[in-house]
């Protein structure tokens, strides 16, 4: 269980006690070193949910979401029995310029 989560937990439970609804996130953040799976959460707030990660020290956008769900049991992508060999997996995630910057087509 990486840092992510551990940050996840505090965040989400702070979230609950105040009655603030609250979801969990699991996905890949753009330029994020090593790249692996990312988890952050969001909260609901005047109609609209805000991604919040206290894992990065800076705002960071470009967030590919794979999965949501109340807890880590909500968004799990596989559940294993017995022993697993990955030999080789590669993720990566790029940033798709906005349509009305001007700087796009340059």
């Amino acid at each position: 269980m990486g840092l992510c989560r551990d940050y996840f937990y505090w965040g989400i439970a702070l979230c609950r006690s105040l009655i603030i609804p609250a979801r969990m996130v699991v996905g890949y953040l753009y330029q994020l070193e090593p790249m692996d799976l990312h988890t952050w959460f969001e909260v609901f707030i005047r109609h609209r949910w805000y991604a919040f990660d206290a894992s990065q020290t800076e705002p960071r956008g470009n967030r590919v979401a794979i999965a949501y769900g109340r807890d880590a049991s909500g968004v799990a992508l596989t559940t294993q029995f017995g022993s697993l060999n990955l030999i080789e997996m590669k993720v990566w995630v790029e940033a798709f310029p906005h349509l009305g910057d001007p700087n796009h087509y340059n």
